[in-house]
């Protein structure tokens, strides 16, 4: 079985007061085995999202567990949305 290479937008949800910890949002989803790198950057008007490269494996339902594993870091985490795709 093969891999694949996927870059993903996370956008993060303003919460009702203050800034959202991106960083702190960030770091957690680094900590996951399958994540290559994690970059904060601006999105408009003072927001930011995390782009997050993770190598997976090929097979059914792969992509969609690691999706639902970083909706899961923060009740903030918004749209998830795979920018690139690629086999390695």
């Amino acid at each position: 079985m093969g891999h694949v290479v996927v870059k993903y937008k996370v956008t993060i949800n303003q919460p009702d007061e203050g800034a959202p910890d991106y960083d702190g949002i960030a770091g957690h989803i680094d900590g996951f085995e399958e994540v290559q790198a994690v970059e904060i950057k601006p999105l408009a008007f003072g927001m930011m999202f995390i782009e997050v490269q993770a190598v997976l494996g090929e097979g059914e339902g792969i992509v969609d567990g690691f999706e639902d594993k970083v909706r899961g870091v923060d009740p903030l985490v918004g749209q998830i949305e795979a920018l690139e795709m690629g086999r390695l």
